[in-house]
C-alpha cells in the first residue's frame, strides 16, 4: 500500500505561532486562562490543561489577581479586548494574523456605513468575534441560499470566515451580485487555508481513499473532508489513528493524508506510522 501526503497539511504559521506563544506562557510559572480552545485540537488543550492553563468561557471566571489571558488564535470582539483590560489582565493576544486582517476589514466596512455579510459558521469563535468587528448590522450566512432568507441593506459588504472555501465564498458573491448594487467583496479567506485546500483535492483526485486528520471541531479540517468527498473519492475524517478502521483500508492500493491546520505533528505522525505498519 502506497501511502502520500498532500504537500500542506497540519499546523499552518498562524496556528504554529499561538501553540509557540501559549506553550512558552504555559511554562512560565504565572496564572494562564484561555477563553475558549487555544485552537480546535482536543489533544492540544489537553496538553495546555496538564501545564496549568485554565480553560474558561467567560472572563468573570477569573477572580485572581496579576492573571494572564491567553487570546485564542480564532480571535475575540472588541468588547472583550476592552473588558480584559479594564480588569487589568495580562492580554497574551495569539490571534492569527489572518484573522487579524480580517477582523480589520470588517471594521473597515462597517465604518464604511456598510451592513457587513460574513460567509462562515455562526458558531464558531472566528465567526463571532468578527461579528463584534463588524457591528450589530452584520449577517452571517454559510451558503449562497442564506441570502435570500435575510434583510439586505443597500451597502453591503461581504467577507469570509479565514477557513472557509474558495468555491463557496465565490459562489455567495455571484448571488449577492445580483441583488447588491452597492457591493464590496473582500476575499478574507487565508493563504495557508487555499493551499491546503488545492492540495488535498489534487491529490484526493490520484488516491483510492483519502484520510483527513484532525478535530471534529475544527472548521478547516471539516472543510476539507467536504472537499475531499466532493472529487468522488472514498474519504474519511479521523482524529487519532485509532479512528481507522481496518475496513476502510482494504484492497486499498494507495492512500492520500491530509490534516487540517490545528492538527499537531505528533498526531500526523502516529496516524503515519499506522498506515506505513498496515498488513
Amino acid at each position: 500500500m502506497k501511502v502520500i501526503i498532500a504537500k500542506h497539511a497540519g499546523f499552518c504559521e498562524g496556528v504554529e505561532r499561538a501553540y509557540r506563544i501559549a506553550t512558552r506562557s504555559a511554562e512560565s510559572g504565572k496564572k494562564i486562562f484561555m477563553l475558549g480552545d487555544i485552537v480546535h485540537n482536543s489533544q492540544v488543550v489537553e496538553k495546555f490543561k496538564k501545564a496549568g492553563a485554565k480553560t474558561i468561557k467567560d472572563l468573570q471566571e477569573i477572580k485572581e489577581k496579576n492573571a494572564s489571558l491567553i487570546i485564542s488564535a480564532h480571535g475575540v470582539p472588541p468588547q472583550v479586548l476592552k473588558k480584559a483590560e479594564e480588569m487589568k489582565l495580562e492580554i497574551i493576544d495569539t490571534t492569527c494574523s489572518w484573522v487579524k486582517k480580517a477582523q480589520k476589514v470588517a471594521q473597515n466596512l462597517k465604518e464604511e456605513g456598510r451592513q457587513v455579510i460574513i460567509v462562515g459558521d455562526e458558531s464558531h469563535p472566528e465567526v463571532e468575534g468578527l461579528k463584534g468587528w463588524a457591528g450589530e448590522n452584520s449577517k452571517v450566512i454559510q451558503k449562497k441560499e442564506d441570502i435570500d432568507k435575510i434583510e439586505l441593506k443597500s451597502s453591503v459588504g461581504l467577507i469570509a470566515q479565514t477557513t472557509q472555501s474558495e468555491e463557496n465564498f465565490n459562489k455567495t458573491s455571484t448571488r449577492l451580485k445580483a441583488k447588491v448594487k452597492d457591493l464590496k467583496i473582500e476575499n478574507t479567506i487565508c493563504n495557508a487555508t487555499a493551499k491546503r485546500q488545492h492540495a488535498a483535492t489534487e491529490l484526493a483526485k490520484k488516491v483510492d481513499i483519502m484520510i483527513v486528520v484532525g478535530d471534529f471541531k475544527s472548521a478547516n479540517t471539516k472543510r476539507l473532508t467536504e472537499l475531499c468527498k466532493n472529487t468522488g473519492t472514498e474519504t474519511v475524517q479521523i482524529e487519532r489513528a485509532s479512528g481507522l478502521g481496518e475496513d476502510s483500508l482494504k484492497d486499498k492500493k494507495t492512500v492520500g493524508v491530509t490534516a487540517g491546520a490545528s492538527t499537531p505533528d505528533w498526531i500526523i505522525k502516529e496516524v503515519l506510522e499506522y498506515l506505513k505498519n498496515f498488513k
